[in-house]
């Protein structure tokens, strides 16, 4: 079971963030992602559930052949929140711009279950298109727009 609970938040502003880490990811297919991180590349195979199975580092070469037959690509910063960092926050780009979506794990479902969201957190989006990047990848401009408006102006 994922001990992964997320929310969205609007701004990024007055949040005590680490510095970014730039992410560009390309989708092969459901289960093959991979991904620019910084300066090295990383290819990642995954399960029905999206769960991590494999992450192995690419050569560049590799990255361009693959990225080629990429169906989706996804470009996010992804930052730590200082005051507890097992909260991680994604500030996405390009065809999701808008979307900063928080992203807090737990060691057990009974932690899970009383956790409070902090104040500055919005609306939860754990079960929604928006919760991960396999899902929001399959999401066209207008569908992303459109699920985002629901989360963010209520």
């Amino acid at each position: 079971m994922r001990l992964t609970r997320r929310f969205i938040v609007s701004s990024l502003d007055n949040i005590s963030l680490s510095n970014p880490i730039k992410y560009e990811r390309y989708y092969i297919n459901d289960k093959l992602r991979i991904q620019k991180k910084d300066n090295y590349y990383e290819k990642e195979t995954l399960n029905e559930q999206n769960v991590l199975l494999e992450k192995i580092v690419i050569t560049e070469d590799e990255f361009l052949k693959l990225q080629s037959t990429a169906y989706s690509k996804i470009v996010r910063d992804s930052y730590l929140y200082l005051k507890n960092h097992n909260i991680s926050i994604k500030k996405y780009y390009g065809d999701y711009e808008g979307l900063n979506r928080v992203e807090v794990k737990f060691m057990s479902k009974e932690e899970m279950d009383l956790y409070s969201k902090e104040t500055w957190m919005g609306e939860e989006i754990t079960f929604s298109p928006l919760a991960f990047d396999k899902d929001l990848c399959k999401l066209n401009r207008e569908e992303f727009l459109k699920e985002l408006k629901k989360y963010l102006w209520k």
